[in-house]
């Protein structure tokens, strides 16, 4: 799945070290290619692969497991990083 951020809402969160997947979580607990227990949260920027589930992507990435129009669609942990309050 491709995406763009018109309205420049991700940047912060998909640079955010404190998002970043460590390598043992990401086999571990994120289930990185593993279908249905792959966890539909895990996004790939410039510093690796990010925990986008306390972002505003969280909302779509969730209605698009509801439609079925995604194959990574476990929920596998609490999220890593904070919930930025300032966005819009």
């Amino acid at each position: 799945m491709y995406g763009v951020d018109f309205n420049d809402q991700l940047g912060d969160y998909l640079l955010d070290e404190n998002r970043k997947i460590p390598k043992a979580h990401l086999a571990d607990v994120c289930k990185i290619e593993q279908k249905e227990k792959t966890c539909r949260y895990i996004s790939l920027s410039k510093i690796g692969y990010v925990c986008m589930k306390k972002s505003p992507a969280k909302n779509k990435l969730d209605d698009l497991v509801k439609e079925k129009n995604m194959v990574a669609n476990a929920d596998n942990c609490e999220g890593l990083g904070d919930i930025i309050s300032d966005k819009k």
